[in-house]
């Protein structure tokens, strides 16, 4: 009645699909790392788009809107406990960072780039320093 459970996914441009091919597409994606208690996949590779989800919403990303992707490792050093990494898997368009995945395992997002790489070609690889050694810009 009120629509609560049902799947809303939020484009790049702003709009909310809750039914259609991108639904469809998205059921049927290749999941890839996991996040939280209930174990769902933190990102899905599909055939019309590229679906995340962060901080409780569910993203799809057009591959022609995704410019440049990368990974990200970050150190947490804890106290009296050796060091532990986490990988950020990091997309950009028009030299903005729009989208940064956490993933706990490397191959996660090492498997997310390759396959990123294999369905747009055009998908650049790798981290580009801003000009004058600004902070990234985030969308």
């Amino acid at each position: 009645m009120f629509g609560y459970g049902k799947l809303k996914l939020r484009g790049t441009d702003k709009r909310i699909v809750t039914d259609g091919p991108m639904l469809q597409d998205h059921e049927s994606a290749d999941p890839y790392g996991h996040q939280g208690l209930r174990k769902q996949p933190r990102a899905k590779v599909g055939k019309l788009a590229f679906y995340y989800r962060d901080l409780g919403k569910d993203y799809y990303v057009p591959y022609d809107y995704i410019d440049r992707s990368f990974i990200r490792i970050s150190e947490c050093q804890p106290d009296d406990s050796p060091a532990y990494y986490y990988y950020r898997l990091i997309l950009v368009h028009e030299d903005r960072e729009f989208a940064n995945l956490i993933f706990n395992d490397e191959s996660d997002a090492e498997q997310v780039l390759d396959r990123l790489k294999e369905i747009r070609p055009e998908i650049q690889v790798g981290f580009v320093p801003n000009q004058n050694n600004q902070k990234p810009k985030f969308m």
